[in-house]
């Protein structure tokens, strides 16, 4: 495995080292950031300064509830009144103004039931929980649903989330949440499913019964989040919060554990609502890939989300696949999901994809998403608490072999208890990147985003800008008129000219500059 490993490295290093530099780059400055980067690489404090002010563009796999801290969720329970069970160590209802025993108020938890409860909430001290990794991850989302679920909260999440990302340089976020779930449930309740999938029958049924309205619903649910979002973090005001700065964006989530009628109503949602709202930037599915459910039916759901994605072709598609690896399911799950993603649900990005070395097809696949551009979104942290799956074990490395756009990515920075930073130090150290590599990293997070309008980029991995833009500078004062008028047309382009001007001041940081 290690001869497999150095191999894929050696080969992505020619592949970077053949790479025309890009247009916009000081290779002066770039070099001279590079020559620090590896002769501080074993100096952990000051690598995680490093990719702490690295400028990072985008995260664009995390999930709302699951990047929100252990203790942001019991912050809410103190608020709003809610009662923490000593025993079971889960939220509870207050019985009107008292908690039911034995369950104590949220806002006077005796010490260690709070360090109990952070660890209940995230895979702190998961060596000890008694459970592994993969459950201990899993199980955190049931045992916060009830603060999650509290009115504004996910202002709350969102605020901390955003403000996080600002903190490390972060310019967007793509947040997987669920929109109107309630409402969406219970009319996938009354879909007639027959025994064999009729999708243009079952889409013509949910239209006639409601489906707009809650499309309707949820567009009004955003509006009023935007409202609340922007007043909580005071944007527009002298003492706006960092997260006003971030580009927010959504994926509504489906989950993948339902029964076919519940699953195909939830997508059908899904990309009627990402159609008409262009805050809603894609669509994906959550919950564990191992689940027994979760297999038996996946063929069936990326059959559903190929058909809805030729009845509504502008929406974008993001998929976990491949979240698996061999003990944790039978052998025959492991051949074909990453590769039904692209070919048959048409999936953009990845997300994880751990699970390539296991498919039949492999080879035929990274070429595939290497022609078409499908990027995979790598979260190095949790699949190493997950799938147990890291270091050599892990496919990163072939992916960048392979030519396959990849971007480093949080998944559930709260439950793991890490933030993107730790994710890009993860992969300077395991696989020794150099600067130039993680500037790459960091520049496909916003070339594979979802984010509206033409790409900086006319070809990312040759180096070369839009022609209108070659001789403007980034961070400048002025622009040419037809590069100003080529960023305001493209919120993507902007954020990738802001990126670039970002990386222009870091690398002109004392510290590594040599000044």
């Amino acid at each position: 495995m290690k001869n497999s490993l150095t191999t894929a490295l050696s080969a992505v290093l020619l592949l970077l080292a053949a790479l025309p530099a890009m247009a916009l780059d000081d290779r002066a400055a770039s070099a001279q950031v590079n020559r620090w980067l590896q002769a501080h690489r074993q100096q952990i404090p000051l690598l995680r300064q490093f990719v702490q002010r690295l400028p990072k563009g985008a995260d664009l796999h995390s999930h709302l509830t699951g990047a929100a801290y252990a203790e942001t969720y019991l912050r809410l329970a103190a608020e709003h009144g809610l009662c923490v069970d000593s025993q079971t160590l889960a939220f509870v209802s207050p019985d009107g103004a008292t908690c039911p025993s034995p369950s104590v108020s949220a806002r006077q938890l005796p010490s260690g039931v709070y360090s109990a409860m952070v660890n209940q909430l995230s895979i702190r001290n998961v060596a000890l929980s008694g459970s592994s990794g993969h459950d201990q991850f899993f199980a955190t989302f049931s045992r916060f649903r009830l603060p999650a679920n509290l009115p504004e909260a996910s202002v709350a999440l969102a605020a901390e989330v955003s403000n996080r990302a600002a903190s490390q340089n972060i310019l967007h976020l793509e947040l997987m949440t669920t929109l109107q779930g309630s409402g969406v449930r219970e009319l996938a309740g009354k879909l007639p499913w027959p025994q064999t999938p009729d999708f243009a029958a079952s889409l013509a049924w949910l239209q006639a019964n409601g489906l707009d309205a809650q499309v309707e619903a949820a567009r009004n649910e955003l509006d009023q989040f935007d409202q609340a979002y922007r007043a909580t973090q005071r944007c527009g005001q002298p003492d706006a919060q960092p997260g006003c700065q971030i580009s927010l964006r959504w994926q509504q989530q489906t989950s993948r554990t339902a029964s076919p009628a519940q699953v195909f109503s939830q997508l059908a949602f899904a990309f009627a609502l990402a159609h008409a709202d262009g805050r809603v930037v894609g669509i994906n599915l959550v919950a564990p890939e191992d689940d027994p459910v979760a297999l038996r039916d996946y063929r069936l759901h990326m059959a559903m989300i190929g058909w809805l994605s030729r009845q509504m072709p502008d929406v974008n598609i993001a998929l976990h696949a491949g979240e698996l690896t061999q003990g944790l399911t039978p052998p025959e799950t492991l051949r074909h999901h990453i590769a039904d993603a692209v070919n048959v649900a048409g999936a953009k990005r990845i997300g994880h994809g751990v699970a390539i070395g296991y498919e039949d097809h492999a080879a035929r696949t990274l070429a595939t998403m290497h022609t078409r551009q499908v990027a995979v979104e790598v979260c190095l942290s949790s699949n190493d608490v997950i799938l147990g799956v890291s270091g050599e074990q892990h496919p990163l490395p072939v992916y960048l072999a392979a030519g396959v756009p990849v971007v480093l990515a949080s998944d559930d920075e709260g439950v793991s208890r890490i933030d993107l930073s730790h994710e890009y130090l993860r992969a300077a150290q395991t696989y020794r990147l150099s600067y130039p590599q993680l500037k790459q990293l960091s520049r496909n997070s916003l070339e594979y985003s979802f984010l509206p309008g033409d790409s900086l980029w006319r070809n990312l991995s040759a180096g070369k800008v839009l022609a209108v833009c070659r001789n403007d500078t980034p961070g400048a004062k002025a622009l040419s008129p037809r590069c100003a008028h080529a960023l305001g047309s493209s919120e993507k382009a902007q954020r990738q000219w802001q990126l670039e001007a970002a990386f222009r001041q870091f690398e002109r940081d004392p510290l590594w500059a040599g000044r």
